[in-house]
């Protein structure tokens, strides 16, 4: 057994765990990553490829949730400028079928304003001809004009090899198709089966699976989760600028972004298992490109579909809080003993998360 030496294990290589990893590293701790599979290769790489504060976050009043992603899709820009796009947004108002113009531009206006010294641009108010000129592929009849906002697309990709590098460049082990099987609050991991290791600290970041991860180990915390799946669709039909698309039927709001391809179009919300299979179905390709096609002015059939991904994401709330209309898209974490829990998160916010587990290390625990 490798016995601990101010050293750290963090269980999965996502946002969340190559963002832990980095802020004991840079607090001089030697860290090893164990991921099951490969590194970024689940929730992390199935997402919508954006940086931002979460517009739609604001109509459950997540303001301080906001503003903190806005500063930190800041920081990601000034990081990592060649692999990130300043775009503007655009949310098209027709007649009779969207929210209200001064709600929408209310909204925009309040996301600049979160933003504050941060802010990457204005919002804004268009026209019917200025929307069309800036997005031809929507419908003209009944346009009003849209609201605009600007926000980042990234390469996720590209982002996750410069944080891989960076993490090795400061020492830190990064190991793949290593299974952790079983561990406990005392710091004790064991890997495959027959690989023992203790550590100072060891770190849950393995995303949708944390909770499975703790039952399996017979944990208990203070936190549980919901798991959704999101599903994307790749098409072949370019898109001038990102368009945000509200649905009538359910009220959410999904993106047609553009791509190296054509377009990104998504993202589906569905409950889901954690043993089921996490792929794009028929009923939420139908669902992205009725909403699509409700708004362009030449529909895009299968046939354009290049293909799709998808990924599940929690939703995490507190164990002992029965009302499940409080679940969040913000992170909880939580230290019992040697072992340190994290819940939900999002890209935007990696890094900080990884610094704010770090400053919040209660010693005494141990």
């Amino acid at each position: 057994m490798e016995s601990k030496n101010n050293s750290v294990a963090i269980i999965g290589c996502g946002i969340n765990g190559i963002g832990t990893a980095l802020a004991f590293s840079e607090k001089g701790y030697q860290v090893k990553i164990f991921e099951k599979g490969r590194a970024f290769a689940e929730t992390s790489s199935k997402s919508s490829k954006l940086l931002h504060g979460g517009l739609r976050y604001l109509e459950n009043g997540h303001f301080s949730l906001v503003q903190e992603a806005l500063k930190e899709r800041a920081s990601w820009v000034q990081q990592v400028p060649n692999f990130t796009n300043i775009e503007r947004f655009y949310l098209p108002i027709y007649k009779g079928r969207s929210r209200n113009r001064f709600v929408l531009y209310a909204g925009v206006k309040l996301y600049e304003i979160l933003a504050g010294k941060h802010s990457l641009g204005k919002s804004k108010f268009h026209s019917a001809k200025d929307t069309l000129l800036n997005n031809p592929n929507l419908k003209k009849q009944d346009l009003l004009g849209s609201v605009s906002y600007v926000d980042v697309q990234m390469d996720d990709n590209q982002i996750a090899l410069w944080l891989l590098e960076k993490a090795k460049s400061q020492g830190v082990e990064i190991r793949e198709g290593v299974e952790v099987t079983s561990l406990d609050i005392n710091g004790n991991v064991v890997l495959n089966d027959d690989e023992h290791y203790s550590f100072d600290y060891v770190v849950n970041a393995t995303g949708p699976w944390a909770k499975k991860l703790l039952t399996a180990n017979r944990i208990e915390s203070n936190f549980d989760m919901s798991l959704v799946k999101g599903s994307h669709l790749i098409v072949s039909r370019l898109t001038k600028n990102p368009m945000v698309l509200q649905n009538n039927d359910d009220g959410r709001i999904i993106f047609m972004l553009p791509s190296a391809e054509g377009s990104i179009i998504g993202t589906t919300e569905i409950p889901q298992k954690s043993t089921d299979s996490i792929i794009c179905s028929e009923e939420e390709t139908n669902y992205l490109l009725d909403i699509v096609n409700s708004y362009i002015a030449e529909p895009i059939n299968h046939d354009a579909i290049i293909g799709s991904y998808s990924g599940v994401r929690p939703l995490v709330f507190n164990s002992y809080d029965s009302s499940v209309s409080k679940i969040s898209r913000d992170s909880a974490t939580e230290q019992v003993g040697s072992l340190i829990n994290i819940f939900g998160g999002k890209w935007t916010s990696g890094l900080s998360l990884g610094q704010k587990v770090v400053n919040s290390i209660k010693k005494d625990q141990i």
